[in-house]
């Protein structure tokens, strides 16, 4: 099944990964498939599209799951998700479009001792 915005329904491929999935409507937790999860840490939504897991860390849309998964960019992740859903993915529109590797992970930003604090002007 395809969602309008042209994605691989993120409940399928969620299934394909090992997900325990009993309710599809909004938002529901779930025990996170990419860990040895023991509590349901993670929680997606069908019709936003979305997943996030805050044990591991592992979120986004159902291309950029397989595409994390798979350690592939998403052009190939949708040649990935034809096989998870049997069917052919058409054109994907995100701003991941582009075939580049997904950005990792955000972190601290570990440039020069002022980067990320806040500056404050004295007054005169």
């Amino acid at each position: 099944m395809y969602l309008t915005n042209d994605l691989p329904d993120i409940v399928d491929v969620l299934k394909h990964y090992g997900a325990h999935v009993i309710k599809t409507k909004g938002q529901v937790n779930v025990k996170c498939p990419f860990h040895n999860d023991t509590h349901r840490s993670a929680a997606f939504n069908s019709e936003k599209n979305i997943f996030n897991c805050l044990a591991c860390g592992m979120q986004g849309n159902s291309l950029q799951i397989i595409a994390k998964k798979e350690g592939v960019d998403i052009r190939e992740a949708k040649s990935f998700a034809e096989g998870i859903i049997g069917s052919s993915v058409s054109q994907v529109r995100n701003k991941y479009s582009s075939g580049r590797k997904l950005p990792s992970k955000q972190g601290y930003n570990k440039g020069s001792s002022t980067a990320g604090s806040i500056r404050r002007s004295r007054g005169a």
